[in-house]
């Protein structure tokens, strides 16, 4: 008790729900190192920390958990290494891999909040999809070399909150395109920008990003999404609420119910849980079906390939009989229970999960 003595004598903190409570970290990269240590030292009692990437050289300059020795390992590990020295008393688990695989829809609603320390439009897109499905609580942030944005999106407790998408520019969708061509294959060509900063701008994101969480946990949460960007040198810091958009491509698409369950991938399995064979399923990743050159026919008697279309790349847009860039892809994300057994039975869905929308409810079967 003596490690939060101080916190014990503030009025309005909470400390046995602080010590009870679980929160994930999404991305262990600047803003993640701040928010999890200021989670690890508010006493937080369960970090999970999810990241898919290896320590760099350029990561010491503006990540207050990595050192000189960590270079080369995984940041998710040494980062709950290192909260772990900062608290003994707190559970810290770390999840190397991309969040997409590796959180499960079904165990979402374990968390107090989810704070998304990403740098990428997609990454945020997906995990908004996560959390509004869910219904969890999501605190997104982002920065440059200046500027530090929070936007707080209180799902679990105002289901019709405005979403991370009901805001975003098409410009946006643009960008995110471009990380991929002949429809869904990896762009080889496509470099990721990268936005330099200082740990001053990740340090204040960081704070901004916990202090959210924090209400959260408190109950004040806002009755409405929010936005609050701050500027690291004035220390000025403007909040707006983020309208509904009615036409929102997330939150408009999903039903007034969402039910989740979670089924083996084998679409024998998945279709018998359909009575309406011309029922039709969307896949959360577009399926890469087949292909085919259309100047010399290679691939024309080719087998099935079924698999995620983005686990192929640019390259093969390039036939190996003529050497033209001549190939068709056929890729989908939409199908018929029908359609898929007939055409896919004795497969696995290679996808995260498949979705059905009706009128006023979406059903989600997560692939386990």
């Amino acid at each position: 008790m003596d490690r939060y003595l101080r916190h014990s004598l503030i009025d309005w903190f909470p400390l046995e729900r602080v010590q009870n409570c679980r929160i994930a970290i999404v991305g262990c990269g600047a803003i993640g190192n701040e928010v999890a240590k200021n989670l690890a030292l508010l006493g937080i009692g369960n970090i999970d920390l999810y990241d898919y990437d290896i320590i760099e050289t350029h990561n010491l300059t503006k990540s207050v958990l990595f050192r000189e020795e960590d270079v080369g390992r995984l940041k998710a590990q040494i980062a709950a290494v290192r909260l772990r020295e900062l608290n003994p008393d707190i559970s810290v688990s770390a999840h190397h891999g991309d969040f997409w695989d590796t959180l499960s829809l079904l165990k979402m609603n374990i968390y107090s909040s989810i704070i998304g320390c990403v740098d990428n439009f997609e990454a945020r897109v997906r995990l908004n999809f996560l959390c509004r499905a869910t219904c969890s609580n999501f605190i997104d942030t982002g920065i440059d070399s200046k500027f530090g944005q929070v936007s707080i999106f209180p799902y679990k407790h105002n289901t019709s909150a405005s979403c991370y998408e009901c805001s975003l520019p098409y410009s946006v969708y643009a960008r995110m395109q471009e990380r991929y061509s002949c429809g869904w294959l990896r762009n080889l060509a496509f470099i990721e920008k990268k936005i330099p900063t200082t740990v001053i701008t990740a340090s204040l994101a960081g704070s901004l990003a916990a202090s959210k969480a924090l209400q959260l946990i408190v109950n004040e949460e806002p009755t409405n999404s929010l936005r609050l960007f701050a500027n690291s040198f004035t220390g000025e810091i403007v909040i707006s609420e983020i309208e509904k958009n009615n036409e929102c491509p997330c939150c408009s698409t999903l039903g007034k119910t969402i039910s989740i369950t979670s089924k083996n991938p084998s679409v024998d399995i998945v279709v018998s849980n359909f009575t309406n064979k011309n029922q039709i399923i969307s896949t959360s990743e577009p399926i890469l079906i087949s292909m085919r050159c259309v100047k010399c026919n290679r691939g024309n008697d080719a087998k099935i390939i079924f698999e995620r279309a983005e686990k192929y790349d640019s390259s093969h847009a390039i036939c190996p009989g003529c050497s033209c860039e001549s190939i068709a892809f056929d890729i989908r994300d939409r199908f018929s229970i029908s359609e898929l057994k007939e055409h896919f039975f004795g497969r696995n869905l290679p996808v995260k999960f498949i979705r059905r929308d009706s009128v006023d409810s979406t059903t989600i079967i997560e692939m386990e």
